[in-house]
């Protein structure tokens, strides 16, 4: 079983993969990067978790069509640990960025945001779930 641990406020602590060819991509980063991918015992939805020397780095995911009529392109999304996602959703719009999607709950995960900076550079925050 891959280590984690929750990362401390601020922290950029997970980086995931939406792609539209899932299979494609995780045969790429596997070849190109010796990454080890396993099934997530956490996530609900279909997830693969990225494991580089046995700690869980990111994860993977598959655009289908429950993205809607127009799914965005195959992307990397940064995840920046945070105490309250509420707080600092409210925070970012206060600042000049964009609540995109959120905050909502990833059961047995924990409360996520997406987001903007005011420049439009797209990243997430998350506040883990309570272990």
């Amino acid at each position: 079983m891959a280590e984690f641990s929750v990362p401390t406020h601020g922290t950029i602590c997970w980086h995931e993969l939406a792609s539209r060819d899932l299979e494609a991509a995780k045969a790429f980063y596997k070849e190109m990067f010796g990454w080890e991918l396993a099934k997530s015992k956490v996530s609900p939805v279909a997830y693969d978790e990225i494991h580089i020397g046995g700690r869980a780095v990111g994860g993977m995911m598959a655009i289908d069509e429950s993205w809607g009529p127009e799914p965005p392109p195959s992307n990397w999304t940064a995840y920046i640990a945070v105490e309250n996602a509420d707080e600092t959703a409210e925070a970012i719009k206060a600042n000049g960025g964009t609540v995109n999607h959120g905050p909502f709950d990833a059961p047995g995960v924990g409360r996520i945001v997406l987001c903007a900076d005011p420049c439009g550079a797209h990243f997430a925050l998350i506040q883990f779930a309570a272990a």
